[in-house]
């Protein structure tokens, strides 16, 4: 069984990101917790209505799926994520289309970056869709677990996998005072090599999958927001290198948590320092 994380503070965004997680939990065994964070308890014993509303939500959608609700003492992210141990997902709600890095919208943001568990964030304008899993890659091993999770979410949806690899020409190195130039069709050679051997490891895991390889020598946020286009999950990896750096939560993931209408999981690669 899946067990999901959910920060709601009864926002648009987060009512929405609610609503994405009814329709996962509708699909397969859930465990879902809602977590609503505050600065201190409610002065009665009574329950929070906008949490037994939340419940109810969900319930509607998917009625098999086990749902409880907190409300918790404390400041995100680090309420949210203490809570989110050992669970499968987080899941947050964001405003599409705004400087994410502006207040209380740069939340998001940090809570990708600082979990040690996958974190989908579900922006306000996302509408239900059965398109494929998009994946971006790198050119190192931090995009690996990013990898084995959306082919298993691909898999589990019985939709394509599409694997993103965006490359650029290296600089000239320098040997004395000669520049060597790298080839543009070796250095196409080495990027389209990454591609296939991971389409080939998805492939190995799930033989039934339809797995679609992108190539682009462009900007790598560019070429996720096109793929992403009609996707119902983009995945990016994450080296989780300092606070907000690493492969995506730099200006790639910036760009792309800013402006994509699909929901972007954020799967870290390892440990968060």
């Amino acid at each position: 069984m899946e067990t999901i994380v959910l920060g709601f503070d009864g926002s648009e965004a987060s009512t929405v990101a609610l609503d994405w997680v009814a329709e996962r939990a509708a699909g397969r065994p859930t465990h879902v917790e809602i977590v609503k964070i505050g600065g201190t308890l409610l002065q009665d014993d009574g329950r929070d209505i906008g949490l037994v509303e939340a419940e109810h939500r969900v319930r509607d959608r998917a009625p098999d799926a086990e749902i409880e609700s907190h409300r918790l003492v404390g400041k995100m992210p680090d309420a949210l994520l203490d809570r989110a141990r050992g669970a499968d997902l987080v899941v947050v709600g964001a405003r599409r289309g705004r400087a994410i890095w502006s207040t209380p919208r740069w939340m998001p943001l940090r809570v990708a970056s600082r979990s040690r568990t996958p974190v989908v964030v579900v922006p306000d304008d996302w509408d239900p869709t059965t398109g494929r899993v998009v994946v971006g890659l790198d050119d190192d091993d931090s995009s690996g677990a990013a990898e084995v999770f959306a082919a298993r979410e691909a898999a589990h949806a019985r939709t394509p996998l599409a694997l993103v690899h965006t490359w650029t020409m290296p600089h000239p190195q320098m040997e004395g005072s000669v520049a060597l130039l790298a080839s543009p069709i070796e250095a196409r050679a080495v990027q389209r090599r990454i591609l296939r051997d991971a389409a080939a490891r998805a492939q190995a895991a799930h033989p039934d999958l339809v797995i679609e390889q992108i190539l682009e020598q462009s900007n790598p946020a560019s070429a996720l927001l096109r793929a992403a286009h009609g996707a119902s999950l983009l995945v990016l990896g994450t080296h989780h290198r300092g606070p907000l750096t690493g492969a995506v939560l730099g200006s790639i993931g910036h760009d792309v948590l800013s402006q994509c209408r699909t929901p972007v999981c954020v799967v870290p690669g390892d440990e968060p320092t």
